[in-house]
């Protein structure tokens, strides 16, 4: 019975590890570093380092999120504030800088542990230190100026959006995302903050590129008043080939749908026109123009979510497009964009 309960409780601890992660061990790691919890941090921050040892400032956890990854720096200070001196200087020396929760430079820390390894004829009174007080968050100065510069990029480009098309719902978009920037930028602090405004920022470029100038309005043009015509005995009409009326019978359904997607691609209601658009390549597998406007709707959802598995999707619809037709000067500039225009031509 004994060894029946001792296998049953290793196969659940097996069980629990398996749904565990290296950046759930990290995180937690992190919230013992807060609380001065240092046997906590070294337990969480070796099984970090064990499942996913690289150091990184922007790694990727799970989807389209990115932690400043560096378990050897806190599981440095942990040993370092247990009195592990020699694991401490290991861990400082493989680690490539602080992390999110700041203890102090690499350099600083080293010193401190190698002193205490340091032999010294008498031993000096242990003086209890004073808590470290905690250093705010560094920004590498070429970042911070990367993100400013984005922002006034941003601003110019909604500018040239403006007078291009300001009744535009192209434009009401690109004008709320960039009041968004601009209030997020305010309150940029940390190395995260001034990479989000940086993704911030190009889609707001892309959202403001997407703008275009409206159709002109066709200018009527007089018609001369014809003499008044000889009545003539009327000329019978030839009738209709069978092939005109079926297919314009066929196509009837086609067209519907085919003007219901392009208006909501024009209207910046781009998931409608990507479903729609997709729908339409499978009727009418032949047709180039439905390709590149489902790519020019797949590329707008990218620009808006930066997902990209939208984007590639985008260059497989382009490059469909391009097989079907040879786009002499590449795709009109009153149907595309100029940003769109672009893509197109980088697809293969």
């Amino acid at each position: 019975m004994t060894r029946r309960l001792l296998t049953a409780v290793v196969v659940a601890l097996f069980a629990t590890a398996a749904f565990a992660s290296w950046y759930d061990d990290y995180d937690k790691g992190i919230a013992a570093i807060r609380s001065g919890d240092w046997n906590t941090a070294i337990a969480r921050m070796t099984a970090a380092i064990n499942a996913h040892p690289k150091e990184n400032d922007r790694e990727r956890t799970y989807g389209a999120i990115f932690i400043n990854y560096h378990p050897f720096y806190y599981r440095g200070v942990a040993y370092l504030n247990t009195g592990k001196y020699q694991q401490a200087i290991d861990d400082f020396e493989n680690t490539s800088g602080p992390g999110e929760v700041d203890q102090g430079t690499v350099e600083t820390l080293m010193s401190r542990a190698k002193a205490k390894l340091a032999p010294t004829p008498v031993p000096p009174t242990p003086v209890p230190l004073p808590p470290t007080p905690p250093v705010g968050p560094v920004v590498d100065p070429a970042l911070r100026r990367r993100a400013n510069d984005k922002v006034v990029e941003a601003r110019q480009k909604l500018a040239e959006a403006r007078a291009r098309n300001s009744a535009s719902p192209e434009y009401a978009m690109a004008a709320k995302s960039f009041g968004d920037l601009v209030s997020r930028s305010a309150n940029a602090q940390t190395t995260d903050d001034f990479n989000r405004l940086i993704n911030e920022g190009d889609n707001v470029v892309a959202l403001a590129e997407a703008v275009v100038k409206p159709a002109p309005t066709p200018v009527p043009v007089p018609v001369p008043v014809p003499p008044t015509p000889v009545p003539q005995p009327p000329t019978p009409k030839p009738p209709i080939p069978k092939p005109v009326i079926i297919t314009d019978e066929v196509l009837a359904q086609y067209k519907k749908e085919l003007r219901t997607a392009l208006e909501n691609y024009f209207a910046g209601e781009f998931e409608d026109a990507t479903r729609q658009l997709s729908d339409l390549t499978a009727k009418l597998p032949n047709n180039a123009w439905i390709y590149a406007f489902l790519g020019a709707s797949q590329y707008s959802q990218y620009a808006f979510e930066a997902d990209e598995a939208y984007k590639n999707a985008a260059m497989e619809s382009f490059r469909k497009a391009k097989q079907l037709r040879s786009w002499k000067g590449g795709l009109p500039q009153k149907y595309f964009s100029r940003r769109i225009r672009r893509v197109f031509e980088t697809s293969g």
